[in-house]
């Protein structure tokens, strides 16, 4: 069964890392700035790496958790 907070977040962290790192890489790519595309993908990747074990550890925590 599904966690509707997780989820919440989880969309709300993706809204986040679209709009700012998404959008700006969108534009660079448009510009044709090579380095300003691999500088912005380097940190795309770095954010969702951030976000994807900021989840993972939010559901360990949430496992070991009592249930109450």
């Amino acid at each position: 069964m599904r966690n509707p907070d997780i989820e919440t977040w989880a969309l709300a962290r993706a809204h986040h890392i679209v709009l700012n790192e998404g959008l700006s890489l969108a534009k660079a790519a448009q510009d044709l700035d090579r380095k300003r595309s691999r500088s912005l993908v380097y940190e795309l990747r770095k954010v969702i790496a951030a976000a994807i074990l900021e989840a993972h550890a939010a559901s360990a925590k949430q496992d070991t958790a009592p249930q109450g």
